[in-house]
């Protein structure tokens, strides 16, 4: 491969981020304690919107995808369980929301979005 993984990785990431399109901004996220989580519905989600759980977590924020990959429950806001993970009350499965990776379960990974934080707000790229 010409110029091995330090010349892909930049370019898919690139052409990763023109496929993404715009952010979406989210206001207030900065008021978001450690170990919290906090819902949001990005337009409609009954017309193609989404809803994301924005969840901060060592001092930074994440997006994860609040339909859980199990059986489609809704991971909840408020606390972190143990002050860092996303939790589906539905079968209480804990998520990283650094990643998405299901904690001490054998569930797919919850999807998560790019977040930048932009003064008191934050852009999310959902799609």
């Amino acid at each position: 491969m010409v110029g091995g993984d330090a010349t892909i990785r930049p370019m898919l990431g690139w052409l990763r981020g023109l496929l993404a399109g715009k952010p979406v901004l989210v206001k207030g996220t900065a008021r978001l304690p450690e170990g919290e989580a906090r819902c949001v519905a990005l337009g409609d989600p009954l017309a193609g919107g989404k809803e994301l759980v924005l969840a901060r977590s060592g001092g930074r924020l994440f997006a994860v995808d609040r339909h859980c990959p199990h059986e489609g429950g809704r991971m909840a806001d408020g606390p972190l369980a143990e002050g860092r993970y996303v939790v589906c009350p539905l079968h209480n499965y804990k998520f990283d929301p650094k990643s998405g990776q299901a904690v001490g379960v054998a569930c797919p990974k919850a999807r998560v979005d790019r977040v930048r934080e932009v003064g008191e707000d934050c852009e999310v790229w959902p799609w």
